[in-house]
């Protein structure tokens, strides 16, 4: 099974040893990860950045990316995809054009990025973001998806329905602009993650899965997070739908921002590795006896 991991949460664990890191996810049954890029003007890498050496840690740029990969092959790692920052600091006419140079060295093809927009003119503004990188990308075979958190699942009047912002979103944006769907940010913002994944099936090409205890909404959301397959998030129904999506390669992901309350991070990956294993040979079993397969 192709499974990737998010590197988001794990900025401590890759700044104390990054190599026994990268390893251990591999040894947990996990076949790509998904770090963050950094633009060669990133003024978080800067010497005198504020950002703290654990967050900078999770920046990978051209040289480290290319200085990587041949270790994560080593270990059994593809980059299934990197996700990237498209700050005030960083100018699209700019990134752009190093992205499609930095794709044509190292053959990466897929990038995600938020913009958390959470009203209905930011929404807009993404839109129109998201449809331009896009229209420069594709020729080159280049996709920037879009990586939701909770907040574009607000509900607001648009063009006088009730929709949510990522519903708004998707209509005013070309078919090109495909979304990397964050189920559990999806639920945590209150929306029916099935019903979406449904409606919008030919618009998803990666699911990050992330699950929160069961009373998340009243705890404090440090302390909300769970390992997949322990908390609320249905990944049962949410695994029934990934045939339907046009999943890049290793776009099912686990991306857990941090460890359960009283856990560790990598022992809680390591459990949802074997969760979604279990739940994936149960159906594809299940598949077999429905067409007897097996009889």
């Amino acid at each position: 099974m192709e499974l990737g991991c998010g590197l988001f949460g794990l900025a401590s664990e890759l700044e104390q040893d990054s190599e026994q890191t990268l390893k251990q996810l591999a040894e947990s049954g996990f076949t790509a990860v998904e770090p963050i890029y950094a633009f060669r003007n990133d003024p978080a890498l800067a010497p005198d950045s504020p950002v703290p050496s654990f967050v900078r840690t999770l920046l990978w740029d051209e040289q480290k990316v290319r200085m990587m990969l041949p270790k994560l092959n080593e270990w059994g790692l593809a980059i299934s995809s990197m996700h990237i920052g498209l700050s005030a600091d960083i100018k699209e006419d700019d990134a752009l054009p190093e992205l499609i140079s930095f794709s044509k060295k190292t053959g990466i093809r897929f990038f995600m990025t938020s913009l958390e927009f959470d009203t209905l003119e930011k929404c807009r503004a993404a839109a129109r973001q998201l449809d331009y990188a896009n229209q420069i990308l594709n020729p080159h075979g280049i996709h920037l998806g879009y990586h939701n958190h909770y907040m574009e699942f607000k509900k607001v009047i648009a063009d006088g329905r009730e929709c949510t912002l990522m519903e708004d979103f998707l209509e005013h944006t070309s078919d090109k602009v495909m979304l990397q769907l964050d189920v559990g940010w999806q639920l945590f913002g209150g929306d029916d993650v099935i019903s979406f994944m449904e409606k919008y099936s030919s618009r998803i090409f990666s699911v990050h899965l992330k699950d929160f205890v069961a009373d998340f909404a009243s705890v404090d959301e440090k302390d909300s997070f769970a390992a997949v397959g322990d908390g609320v998030l249905p990944t049962e129904k949410i695994l029934n739908q990934i045939p339907n999506l046009p999943l890049i390669p290793h776009g099912l992901m686990i991306d857990q921002d941090r460890a359960a309350k009283g856990q560790v991070l990598l022992s809680d990956l390591k459990k949802g590795s074997d969760y979604l294993r279990t739940i994936i040979l149960a159906l594809n079993q299940a598949d077999r006896n429905l067409i007897g397969l097996d009889n």
